[in-house]
């Protein structure tokens, strides 16, 4: 799992409390510090989340040689985490009956996209949210630049007119494929998937600090490597954040305080949001469904070790953000950056999750 995991570069397989034995536990606070200590780091965010507490640190500035310092309240954009997030607005209105996890794409968008080619029309739900629909990984790049603004519709009729990139059942990391599942729960909830997110997610688990695309007003901005050297930020216009079409597979930014929320509702499976068995599949790797066996290592939204921990990355290139779920432990992290040059920040992060996690 580990290999596949970074391979795809979403996640990086921590392995519990057995491969954070060699380092040092640190405090959210000091591992925050430790990050903003880097070249191309001006902001970090750490943190950790049991059933019963929780602890944040932060450290650096909102922006670039800034004087505004980070807050514990600021938001971070966390990418493709948002993933996970999806997959659990999936979950919740399976369990109101709005849809199911084998409901057809054809079934549910082909009165809307009339000319959709004909091998998606039996495409489950499920298969989408396991990057196993056969789904190519993104909106080609012309066709994205084309669409900047434009509605979440004409991406998703780009990729529902062209052919399927491979078979289904064969895994292919996909932003498409959580694009196209998000326009079924639009379809099924009668609204636009960010209203649905903050109705069915953002409001029961009490995270009020979530939202979508680049942070606004007083915030931490995102950072872009500059050409020769050091960083530059990535401001909050349109061009801070992936196209907003791509919503569902990674534009949502939130606290820290508010992410460790949402993991603590997935690390003691929170039988008021969702059931036992739901939970279960939602956090069961795809081969465990009896979907396909052509894949291990990834559930829906989260890549998933052989310990049952759960762990995701997400960058939009400005930002980058990691979540991981320990349930034997009984813990879950959290650390984020305000720099999306993934040389700087990718293998620092890493290892502040596993200090983090053991010095919870």
């Amino acid at each position: 799992m580990r290999k596949l995991v970074r391979s795809l570069g979403i996640a990086f397989g921590l392995a519990g409390s057995a491969a954070a034995q060699d380092v040092p536990p640190a405090s959210p606070q000091e591992i925050a510090t430790q990050l903003v200590a880097l070249r191309n780091v001006p902001g970090a965010a750490a943190g950790w989340v049991t059933a019963e507490a929780m602890e944040v640190g932060v450290a650096g500035t909102r922006v670039v040689d800034g004087e505004d310092a980070v807050q514990v309240g600021d938001a971070w954009h966390v990418g493709s985490i948002t993933k996970g997030m999806t997959a659990t607005l999936a979950a919740r209105m399976v369990e109101a009956g709005a849809i199911t996890w084998d409901t057809r794409i054809g079934a549910v968008l082909g009165d809307a996209f009339p000319e959709m080619h004909a091998d998606w029309h039996g495409t489950p739900l499920r298969a989408l949210l396991s990057h196993q629909s056969g789904m190519a990984a993104n909106l080609p790049g012309a066709s994205a630049a084309d669409l900047g603004e434009g509605p979440r519709h004409d991406y998703v009729a780009e990729m529902l007119y062209s052919p399927p990139e491979t078979a289904v059942g064969e895994f292919v990391y996909s932003n498409a494929g959580y694009v196209v599942a998000g326009a079924m729960l639009e379809a099924v909830g009668g609204a636009p998937w960010e209203e649905l997110m903050q109705e069915h997610v953002f409001g029961p688990l009490g995270m009020e600090s979530a939202g979508f695309g680049p942070p606004q007003g007083e915030a931490i901005e995102g950072h872009a490597t500059r050409l020769l050297r050091g960083v530059r930020s990535a401001g909050q216009g349109p061009e801070a954040d992936n196209i907003p079409a791509m919503g569902p597979a990674g534009r949502v930014h939130l606290s820290a305080g508010d992410m460790l929320r949402y993991l603590r509702a997935h690390l003691v499976r929170d039988e008021s949001f969702l059931s036992p068995a739901t939970w279960e599949v939602l956090h069961s790797a795809a081969g465990d469904r009896g979907y396909t066996d052509n894949i291990e290592g990834y559930a829906m939204g989260w890549g998933v070790d052989e310990d049952g921990s759960l762990v995701h990355a997400g960058s939009n290139t400005f930002w980058y953000a990691v979540a991981y779920i320990d349930p034997s432990a009984g813990v879950a992290v959290f650390a984020a950056t305000n720099s999306g040059d993934l040389r700087a920040v990718a293998e620092p992060v890493d290892g502040a999750l596993r200090a983090v996690l053991v010095g919870h």
